[in-house]
Formats: C-alpha cells, structure tokens, sequence
C-alpha cells in the first residue's frame, strides 16, 4: 500500500481523485491540497480538499511517498520543491514544467495533451 498527496483540486485533479486505477494497483490518495480558498474543503474522491499550509505534516502524518501534481505549470516547480524538502522521493507531474530535481527524485512527466497531439501526430503520418 502506497500513499499518495495529490496537488492541485481542478478539472485534472478531481480525474485523477477520481480514478480507480490507483487503488486498483494499491495506491491511496491520502491527501488533496489547493491553494484555492474557494476549492479548500470541497470535497475530491474520498478526499477533503486541504490548504497547501498543511503539506508538510499531513504528509507525514499520512506516511506519503509519492506526490502528484496536477498544479499549472507555472506552480509545478515550487510544489515540486516543497514537496522534495517534505521528503517526497517520486513525483508524478501532469503539467507542462520541465521539473528540476535531485538525482535521488524520480520525476516522471506525463502531459495528456502533449501525449494527445504526440499519438495524433504518429499515427497521421
């Protein structure tokens, strides 16, 4: 069992909050956080929204080990950052931001409409 803090209570966010394919595989989404008071306390998945304020002790608390960010790409390297210092070691980023990372964090960066565009592309020509 693998707990997971989602980052970001949007259109993206409540997909993936959403989704059943993390708990088919054994992964939690213990934690959702938003910088938006209008979206703080909503509730996402099985999940209350939380304040962004919060990151660090709730992912302690929660034993969380990997984050997913579904922030805009212009938030996408300070939530990285923050949840790197929090002692996050695998991040999953679902905006456009290249994410600058230690050696020691693994970054995967998955894009849908870059993924879209890339498929059409391949498959148009």
């Amino acid at each position: 069992q693998y707990n997971i803090a989602l980052f970001g209570a949007g259109r993206l966010g409540q997909a993936v909050a959403s989704s059943a394919v993390f708990a088919d595989h054994g992964f939690t989404i213990a934690a959702v956080f938003d910088v938006d008071p209008a979206k703080v306390g909503a509730q996402i998945g099985r999940n209350h929204v939380r304040p962004y304020s919060e990151l660090e002790s709730v992912l302690r608390e929660h034993s969380v080990t990997i984050a997913v960010l579904a922030v805009p790409a212009t938030a996408a390297q300070r939530v990285a950052s923050d949840v790197i210092d929090a002692g996050i070691r695998i991040i999953f980023n679902y905006s456009e931001a290249l994410i600058q990372a230690p050696a020691e964090v693994t970054v995967h960066t998955s894009n849908p409409a870059a993924e879209l565009l890339h498929a059409l592309y391949f498959s148009l020509a």
